[in-house]
């Protein structure tokens, strides 16, 4: 079986704005369609002599109007989302253009750079800048002292379960990526707005790709130091870069999650008030005795009222109580 071809984002892009855009012509169709059956229903109604008739024409009327709204409701519904698919591409193809002209640049950068080394293009041939394209020029730096990656795996200390894989107790730690280097211009002055630049991503934790002799994307700067050496134009810098992995978000309806809730509190937070009478306790009267009185229990009227100690209520206390009332039935009178 022929494996199934990956698509592109670009691809995907389109197939999703084509999607909502059929959906969109579908529903305004059926739109279109219902609005006329609507006015032509509505003449007949208006035309019809027969009051039966004229009843059972509005009456075809008035469901065919429900009908008209929805569909014009869902057609505006997946318009809205055709757009936001749009929008996407577009922002998507900005992307990709910005990113496309970032490469060009590097590239006749490096190639000027392999020429000739000492020709006044020494900026170096590493590159950084946002993964998003959102910067026009990249930061160049030459990487002097180091240039550098890390992977490391944590590993549990604990014995594997028996017949586990072992693979389940082995987790890839974060990926870092360290660079030392020099940033250079033409003076002081043009060397510090490229650190600024490096610090304001840094700052506001941008996504940026690193090309250099490791190439890397998704990185974000988790330590940037600027040393003020005796280089005169010239700013030695290291800056240390964190890889972040995507995350496999899964979504759940809740359709079988079944809250667990006890009896008591189904009767109590529910309907009790429908289901229950509420009194207020009397001087002297017990548990013992409302409970007769009302053709109950003490332990069920403990656990709908949440009363701990059946030998103490309070005068003036808010209970609830069966409906039905044993009128010969009188409680034990105990004056507190």
């Amino acid at each position: 079986m022929a494996k199934r071809k990956k698509m592109t984002a670009d691809e995907k892009a389109d197939q999703k704005v084509k999607y909502y855009q059929s959906l969109e012509n579908k529903y305004q169709k059926r739109w279109r369609n219902s609005e006329q059956k609507g006015m032509d229903t509505y003449n007949k109604m208006k035309a019809a002599k027969d009051k039966k008739e004229k009843a059972k024409l509005k009456t075809r009327w008035q469901k065919i109007t429900k009908v008209v709204g929805a569909e014009n409701n869902a057609r505006k519904h997946y318009q809205k989302l055709r757009k936001n698919a749009e929008d996407e591409r577009d922002a998507l193809h900005k992307q990709q253009g910005s990113l496309a002209a970032i490469a060009e640049k590097i590239a006749q950068h490096n190639a000027q750079f392999s020429i000739d080394p000492s020709s006044g293009n020494n900026e170096g041939h590493a590159a950084i800048f946002p993964s998003d394209g959102s910067a026009k020029e990249p930061v160049y730096i030459s990487p002097s002292d180091n240039e550098s990656e890390d992977t490391t795996s944590n590993v549990t200390s604990w014995p594997v379960d028996e017949g586990a894989p072992r693979a389940d107790y082995v987790r890839v730690a974060s990926k870092t990526v360290s660079v030392g280097g020099i940033i250079t211009g033409r003076d002081r002055t043009e060397a510090t707005e490229k650190y600024n630049r490096l610090k304001s991503w840094h700052n506001h934790h941008k996504t940026l790709t690193y090309l250099g002799d490791i190439n890397y994307k998704h990185l974000v700067i988790n330590d940037l130091q600027n040393t003020y050496s005796d280089l005169r134009d010239n700013l030695k810098v290291s800056i240390g870069f964190t890889f972040i992995y995507w995350a496999q978000v899964t979504t759940s309806t809740g359709k079988n999650v079944k809250k667990k809730t006890s009896k008591s509190s189904k009767r109590v937070a529910g309907s009790r008030n429908k289901k229950y009478t509420a009194i207020t306790v009397k001087k002297g009267q017990t548990l013992l005795g409302l409970a007769k009185r009302y053709n109950t229990s003490v332990k069920w009227l403990q656990k709908v009222n949440h009363i701990k100690n059946p030998n103490r209520i309070s005068t003036g206390e808010h209970l609830y109580v069966g409906k039905k009332v044993n009128k010969r039935a009188k409680g034990k009178i105990r004056v507190k």
